[in-house]
């Protein structure tokens, strides 16, 4: 890109160097679009503005750690003003506003005060708020949340664009009124190290480290967040505790980690270990030392997150074990690809005997690994996301 072509501002709570993922995927694409030539600048909250790998990055002095609702609630309101004084100050006419998703209603507080200064927004929505909040908290607070709703919508209606990340997600947001034009489909990428797959001795050592030798490894890798589903994983665990050659781990934190650990204990689940986050560096390993990966997602999350772990996984050569919505895009991807299973929720059973039978048969799993790898070449690389990227950002330079 030349000097003369329009900066691109992207804004969420977070970036490098947090690990968080929103921060881990805007790191990536930020750093990539530099790389190729476009300025990048970066409104995330921290305290010291810098520059680093050819991104600037405007800090807004609103930290990003908090504690308790009450707290979060605070912190997120003060970031949102601090983050509109730093558009007024930034923004110029033609420049790109790429608005994320944390902290919830972002786009909204952002398209108001950029696009009167002559930039054009587009949103890079990874969940979808307030719905969330709503299925979360129950119908009360779907009424009460129904204003922030209104304001949501008239903040895609007033973008150029809106990416999503599945069909699912798309589909949400033409029945909230986006026109399917104005609505493009940028699936996030798995984590730029997972290109290369772990060595056969790295596998090894970690799989020493966990100290599972020769046993099938079905793993649960990431956030144990709320829109995820585990009944149907402990019921499987415990359909399965009576072979001591399969092994559930859950590698990670969430708001759910201590209802996992609480009710495997009770349960006398000792099939079932728990680890503490991998950190980027050690993923690909970590990931490729287990047989299968679980990922879940609530029927009633469907269409408002795309679980992001899939990637990762589908990177490291592993079979799709997934619980969630039948006929959504993940189970239609796996069947697509023919790289793991679905399954419903409360189908325990079918996932014990699904797991059982790879087992028993490990030439299956190594070829629905194999297809699964291929999946990830072909939908999933970073690259191929950051062509899309371009090629949206390019369609809208220099437009009014």
């Amino acid at each position: 890109m030349s000097d003369a072509s329009p900066r691109v501002i992207f804004v969420n709570r977070v970036y490098w160097p947090s690990t968080e993922a929103t921060a881990q995927l805007l790191t990536d694409l930020a750093e990539g679009l530099a790389a190729g030539g476009w300025s990048i600048h970066v409104i995330a909250a921290g305290d010291t503005s810098t520059q680093h790998n050819g991104v600037t990055i405007h800090r807004t002095g609103a930290g990003e750690h908090h504690r308790g609702m009450i707290s979060r609630a605070l912190n997120y309101r003060r970031f949102l003003r601090a983050t509109r004084r730093k558009l007024a100050g930034l923004v110029r006419p033609g420049d790109l506003v790429v608005a994320m998703t944390d902290p919830p209603m972002l786009g909204a507080a952002v398209v108001r005060e950029a696009t009167a200064r002559g930039a054009q927004v587009i949103h890079w929505i990874q969940d979808i708020y307030p719905e969330i909040a709503s299925v979360h908290f129950g119908p009360l607070a779907g009424f009460i949340l129904t204003p922030l709703k209104i304001n949501r919508n008239a903040a895609w209606l007033g973008a150029r664009a809106s990416v999503a990340l599945g069909e699912d997600m798309a589909q949400a947001l033409a029945l909230n009124g986006v026109p399917r034009e104005r609505i493009f489909l940028i699936p996030n990428w798995a984590p730029r190290e997972l290109h290369v797959p772990a060595s056969a001795k790295a596998i090894a050592e970690r799989r020493d480290q966990w100290g599972f030798g020769g046993k099938f490894v079905v793993a649960y890798s990431g956030n144990l967040g709320r829109v995820h589903e585990f009944a149907t994983i402990l019921d499987a665990a415990e359909q399965l505790k009576g072979d001591d050659r399969i092994v559930f781990i859950f590698i990670g934190r969430g708001a759910r980690f201590t209802e996992v650990a609480t009710l495997a204990r009770r349960r006398g689940l000792d099939n079932i270990r728990l680890l503490p986050p991998e950190p980027r560096e050690g993923l690909a390993a970590s990931l490729a030392a287990a047989d299968a990966h679980l990922v879940t997602l609530r029927p009633d999350y469907a269409r408002l997150v795309y679980p992001s772990k899939l990637a990762g996984v589908l990177a490291a050569g592993r079979p799709v074990l997934f619980v969630g919505p039948p006929h959504g895009d993940i189970a239609q991807l796996l069947k697509q690809e023919n790289c793991g299973a679905a399954f419903a929720p409360g189908d325990a059973a079918a996932m014990a005997e699904t797991i059982g039978r790879w087992r028993a048969e490990p030439g299956l799993p190594v070829r629905l690994g194999a297809n699964a790898r291929t999946a990830y070449e072909r939908r999933f690389t970073f690259a191929a996301a950051l062509d899309r990227w371009e090629e949206l950002l390019r369609s809208f330079a220099g437009r009014p």
